[in-house]
């Protein structure tokens, strides 16, 4: 009986914080969805960029990018959109990986049967939104973090696998998690360059980059005030 009535006891006092702490939890969630503000968004700069891709199994391949910060959303948290496009060949190593296996499933007498490897080129268009976080800086160097959710148009095509099945499973539209780290730079009051790297992860698929750009910053943006108070 007696350790019974302990349980009991005990089991009320889990219950009884966990009923205590979940005001606050909401008070906390609440707190921050209140720091939204999506009134303020609006186009606050916009850039382009070029540089450097390494997808897996993909050869390395230039990249070419542009985005436009639509300000802050809450407090040091910004909002970037970005699109981006690159095309490349999947490997010689996987190429001919991929011809051996057909090779070992052909069923040939004579002998005299080949399938001669060929290039297999991938495309990929990308468009991107970011949550940024910017912390207040007081440097001329504006360092950042981010983290997003992509969208991959995704196109292979190649004399080895048209009308396959393969070119149908390679070409899709696939969303995946990215996260960004670079800085920015305002060299003058309406133009600064901007430096990142940025790794996606699609099911399967991966890759890293590192790009480089300019960066035009628009005037006055709806909802700021001036030093003299006035809007």
């Amino acid at each position: 009986m007696r350790r019974n009535s302990v349980g009991a006891r005990l089991r009320c006092c889990l219950l009884g914080c966990a009923l205590a702490g979940a005001p606050r939890a909401t008070l906390r969630a609440q707190g921050f969805f209140d720091r939204l503000n999506f009134d303020k968004l609006q186009i606050a700069s916009l850039g382009g960029g070029f540089g450097r891709i390494q997808p897996s199994q993909v050869d390395p391949t230039s990249i070419v990018a542009i985005q436009a910060d639509y300000g802050e959303i809450a407090p040091q948290w910004r909002v970037v959109v970005s699109g981006s496009y690159w095309s490349s060949h999947f490997r010689t190593s996987i190429v001919q990986s991929f011809v051996d296996s057909l090779h070992a499933r052909l069923v040939d007498p004579s002998g005299e049967a080949t399938i001669p490897v060929s290039p297999v080129t991938l495309y990929d268009i990308t468009f991107s939104g970011e949550a940024r976080f910017t912390p207040k800086y007081s440097g001329d160097i504006k360092p950042f973090l981010g983290v997003g959710l992509a969208a991959h148009i995704i196109n292979a095509d190649g004399s080895l696998i048209d009308g396959t099945f393969v070119e149908r499973a390679l070409d899709d539209i696939a969303t995946g998690l990215f996260v960004t780290a670079g800085a920015s730079l305002k060299i003058v009051s309406h133009l600064g360059i901007q430096g990142m790297v940025r790794g996606d992860l699609l099911s399967g698929f991966r890759s890293t980059q590192v790009r480089g750009g300019a960066t035009y910053y628009f005037g006055h943006v709806r909802g700021t005030t001036t030093r003299s108070g006035s809007p």
